[in-house]
């Protein structure tokens, strides 16, 4: 019983991981399609219809200071890693 507890917990705290750092490359894009739209001066919406790496390449661009697009490209990755061991941790779990 309590293994089996563990192991359940161990998979809640990988998918709450999972979760934030989802939540944090969503909120990384959403800041840099933000800052660049104020900076727009003809078409405000131009940056809510063009693709992730092409706001991030402009974005390092226009704020080359800025390590928002490194923070969003290691979320990312970061997200891929969790994932992986999420799904080995399932893979594990399901052949004990």
């Amino acid at each position: 019983m309590v293994l089996r507890w563990k192991r359940a917990s161990m998979f809640g705290v990988f998918f709450s991981i999972l979760v934030v750092v989802a939540l944090l490359s969503i909120l990384g894009e959403v800041v840099m399609r933000v800052r660049l739209t104020r900076r727009a001066s003809r078409d405000k919406l131009a940056w809510w219809r063009r693709g992730g790496d092409e706001v991030a390449a402009t974005y390092e661009e226009v704020f080359p200071d800025s390590r928002l697009p490194f923070f969003r490209r290691f979320v990312f990755w970061l997200f891929v890693a969790c994932a992986g061991v999420l799904f080995l941790s399932i893979l594990l779990w399901k052949s004990n």
